[in-house]
């Protein structure tokens, strides 16, 4: 097919739109990230269970998230001058039941994660994380709702501002739950997740604000058009928060399983894991700019314009992130050193250090199977991506992390290994299929 080459014009343009979700998407991550250097500080076994806890968080939050992101969708479809009351009210209302029921697994599920082969004070300090972080996820799903409506009407300046402010006051929370200053009581590594539950609660009333003072509301919302909306936004959501769950669920049995080789195996494990999601987030905003394109190119009913967006999509992100990959290799001790791992540095350096040159591997790999994501979602086959995610992730992944890391004695390094080939056999499975969906959309003359 002619001219579906990747281009250098093209790159310009991905990027251009990619930079600002990007650095929204950096400053929402560097939450968690303050959370993690900040439990470095106290030790091996508290970094242990404040990120064991933080993983069974990230699958619940991970899933709601994709039962609400709909909600632009539908404010973006709507093109009146304003935003249709129904959207947000049947956002919320999904957000408060999936807020629920999540705040419910933390609360009663915590308790289980000892009887799961974690080490017993590693489980004990992720089920208080769980307990204290449970009343934070109503605010901050709520919080995706507004989100929601601003990003449909494409104003995220506000975005950023609000979510470098709740960085603020989450580190600075943190250190006062932590050692108890500030006046706050000492909670020791589950004070992350009360701070956690106070910074979303402000971002929460933040958001609320913004979009209240620039966005004019319908006032009149009848019934049926709210369950409309609730309707259509889960007929979006529900599919999306399966895909997102695969993933978060394939993360999460990976960190079970390296869990059971103790305190200092799992605490080296979320530190590589925190460096590689802090890299994997420029890789989302990627994915959105070029399914942008994509779907431009499908619009205009061309197929090598879809096709051009797609590849050039795809050779960037693996040339930023094999740049990455290059610094895991280079330098290792000078990304681990950020941590400060407390008393335990040298057993959790050890594993972290085992671990970096896997994830510099699968870095690339987890680029490309995001951004395959997005040109998938462009070419309208966004349903085909939880299949490729169920196969990758849960036929070939988890089997083989299992088999390398607890059957073959390999400890977390084979099951990373596991982990980095889930994501080789997912990534190929997305490009593959956005190849021949592309190749196989009618071009503009055919269908004249």
């Amino acid at each position: 097919m002619t001219n579906s080459l990747p281009s250098l014009r093209e790159a310009r343009h991905i990027v251009g739109l990619a930079l600002p979700l990007s650095l929204v998407q950096l400053a929402q991550v560097a939450i968690s990230t303050t959370d993690i250097v900040m439990l470095g500080w106290l030790g091996g076994e508290a970094l242990a269970g404040g990120a064991l806890g933080f993983f069974a968080f990230n699958l619940l939050r991970t899933m709601g998230f994709g039962l609400i992101v709909g909600t632009s969708n539908l404010v973006a479809a709507d093109q009146r001058e304003s935003v249709a009351s129904a959207h947000l009210l049947a956002a919320l209302i999904v957000a408060s039941g999936a807020a629920m029921l999540a705040a419910g697994c933390f609360v009663l599920g915590g308790g289980m994660l000892g009887q799961l082969g974690q080490d017993p004070a590693v489980a004990a300090i992720a089920a208080h994380y769980l307990i204290l972080v449970a009343p934070g996820i109503f605010p901050l799903f709520w919080f995706y709702a507004y989100r929601g409506v601003v990003v449909g009407r494409r104003k995220t300046n506000s975005l950023l501002v609000i979510t470098l402010a709740t960085i603020v006051i989450n580190a600075a929370f943190d250190y006062g739950f932590i050692y108890g200053a500030f006046g706050l009581p000492r909670l020791g590594a589950a004070g992350v997740a009360a701070s956690s539950s106070i910074a979303y609660l402000a971002q929460f009333g933040a958001i609320v604000w913004v979009t209240h003072a620039s966005f004019r509301f319908e006032r009149l919302v009848a019934r049926a058009d709210i369950w409309n909306s609730v309707r259509r936004l889960l007929a979006i959501g529900i599919p999306t928060a399966g895909s997102y769950g695969s993933e978060a669920g394939f993360t999460a049995v990976i960190t079970l399983m390296v869990g059971t080789f103790g305190a200092a195996a799992l605490a080296g494990h979320a530190v590589v894991n925190q460096i590689t999601y802090v890299v994997f987030m420029l890789s989302i905003g990627l994915s959105h700019a070029t399914s942008i394109g994509v779907s431009e190119g499908v619009g205009r009913g061309s197929a090598a314009a879809a096709l051009r967006s797609g590849r050039t999509g795809l050779v960037v992100v693996a040339a930023i992130m094999a740049v990455f990959a290059a610094l895991y290799l280079l330098f290792p001790h000078n990304l681990l050193a950020a941590f400060g791992l407390g008393a335990d540095t040298a057993a959790v350096t050890a594993v972290a250090l085992t671990l970096l040159p896997l994830a510099a591997a699968m870095q690339i790999f987890d680029g490309l199977q995001n951004v395959a994501i997005g040109a998938l979602r462009g070419v309208q086959r966004a349903g085909i991506s939880f299949w490729v995610t169920m196969v990758g992730y849960w036929v070939v992944g988890v089997p083989v992390a299992w088999l390398l890391g607890l059957q073959f004695h390999l400890g977390p390094a084979g099951i990373w290994i596991g982990l980095a080939l889930g994501l080789v056999v997912t990534a190929l499975g997305m490009v593959v299929t956005f190849e021949r969906s592309a190749m196989a959309l009618p071009s503009a003359a055919a269908t004249a």
